[in-house]
């Protein structure tokens, strides 16, 4: 995997809040750490009225905003001459004519063929019209020089239900082969993620226990300070469920209940992915009445953009099972949730006591592995020891491994600098396969229609307080 030909980011929807606040700042750092290559460009691709200058004056706001105001002004002018805008109604072929002359343009001035990368930093309402459009120009089509590439990124949500994200795959595919769809999910990006895999599969120590004998239950939590803020019209036609269940919930539950991969390569661990969520047992209708909860917190409906008699959840609870031998029979509990008293983003994995045991009489204290994600980045173990002294008084103890320090976490930066040079590269280990993505969605949807028929109660919950995962 190299990065070193000269490539072409094309971002559609170049003005909106995902490329402000994610990808800028992470191009930033890819560019300032020489991990782009030498000929790189990016063309900003958006309905707003605007020219390069004003398009590159935007960017560097945004740097400002979102890095730092006071940045070395050299350095940022050169970043910021990687730029260029195009200005187009997404849903019109005609407008990607201009954009095929700018590429064509770009590849004579460059004296080769680029690579050329899309990234449909969108809503999924204009996957549609984009796909078509650039099937219609004909822009996906390789030029033809050996080593060159065309390539997707296809931002989440993909899809609201499991029909439509199967239509924008449909499409997908017909404009791309599998190796060439990236479909992101930044959270397989974070640094301790991507250590759930070194940690079970490059230690010994676990593994024999990470089963239904061992293991008593799994807790994975997504619990945020932060509301919903000014996203209330996106939020109110999503919710928390298709927000961040759909998604990041269940990739972290397949990291952790996965087999061993027969390698690390991509397609190896992709499919030792999906082959867990393919096995996620569906919810019935009466386990969906008594497995899951919702809830949305006082003052929702007040938030610009959400309806009056809003039925949107800003927080869920659902408990899941694989049904896979390993796993039978051991519960999975997601939740997540926005202004929960305590950020905590972290797994719990409880193992199973053992009958008999040398206990206290007083009670039973039981092992447990927390995978922390914020606000640190660790793994802790806890345990019980005896305590100092003559008698065999016991404590339970922990044993921690943090990472690195607090401070050192960029949000989102890291993630998507990830994202982007391994879409650049051409690592699919970190996108989504099409068989996750369905089998995600397949256990999301009887959910969701559920709920919006009223099977579940919407309870309330205070802000800044953890009254609902205590409910």
């Amino acid at each position: 995997m190299q990065t070193s030909r000269p490539t072409i980011l094309v971002i559609f929807g170049a003005t909106g809040d995902v490329v402000a606040r994610k990808v800028i700042p992470s191009l930033y750092h890819l560019f300032r750490s020489n991990q782009l290559p030498a000929m790189f460009c990016v063309i900003g691709f958006s309905r707003r009225e605007q020219t390069t200058d004003v398009f590159r004056t935007y960017v560097r706001e945004m740097l400002e905003k979102h890095v730092s105001p006071s940045l070395e002004a050299t350095q940022v002018q050169t970043f910021l001459n990687l730029f260029s805008y195009t200005r187009a109604e997404l849903d019109r072929p005609e407008d990607y004519t201009p954009l095929g002359e700018k590429l064509g343009f770009i590849d004579g001035e460059w004296k080769t063929c680029a690579n050329k990368l899309f990234y449909l930093a969108v809503p999924p309402s204009l996957y549609n019209p984009i796909l078509n459009s650039l099937s219609v120009s004909r822009l996906t089509e390789s030029c033809g020089e050996e080593g060159s590439w065309t390539r997707v990124l296809v931002e989440k949500p993909i899809g609201t239900n499991q029909a439509t994200a199967e239509a924008i795959d449909e499409q997908l595919a017909q404009l791309f082969k599998e190796e060439q769809i990236y479909r992101i999910e930044h959270y397989l990006a974070k640094e301790m993620v991507r250590n759930i895999l070194a940690f079970r599969f490059r230690n010994d120590i676990f593994e024999p226990v990470w089963n239904a004998q061992g293991i008593e239950s799994v807790q994975i939590h997504l619990h945020e300070t932060l509301g919903v803020e000014k996203r209330g019209a996106f939020y109110d036609s999503v919710g928390t469920l298709r927000d961040v269940g759909q998604n990041h919930l269940l990739q972290l539950l397949a990291l952790i209940a996965m087999e061993k991969p027969s390698s690390l390569d991509p397609d190896a661990v992709r499919d030792a992915r999906a082959d867990v969520l393919t096995h996620l047992k569906p919810l019935s209708p009466i386990e969906i009445a008594s497995n899951t909860y919702r809830a949305q917190y006082n003052g929702y409906q007040e938030i610009v953009g959400v309806g009056p008699n809003s039925q949107t959840e800003t927080y869920f609870r659902i408990e899941a099972e694989i049904d896979m031998p390993r796993w039978r029979g051991v519960p999975f509990i997601l939740d997540a949730g926005k202004r929960i008293g305590n950020l905590k983003k972290q797994i719990i994995i409880t193992l199973k006591h053992p009958a008999p045991c040398l206990c206290p009489t007083d009670g039973h204290s039981k092992n447990r592995i927390l995978i922390s994600m914020q606000p640190d980045e660790a793994i802790k173990i806890e345990f019980v020891a005896k305590k100092p002294g003559a008698t065999m008084e016991m404590e339970s103890r922990t044993l921690d491994f943090l990472l690195r320090p607090k401070d050192s976490i960029a949000q989102y930066v890291e993630e998507y600098a990830q994202v982007l040079l391994d879409a650049v590269r051409g690592d699919q280990t970190l996108f989504v396969n099409t068989t996750e993505l369905k089998a995600m969605w397949r256990f999301i949807d009887p959910i969701v229609e559920a709920w919006s028929q009223g099977s579940v109660p919407l309870n309330m919950y205070e802000p800044d307080t953890n009254e609902s995962i205590e409910s």
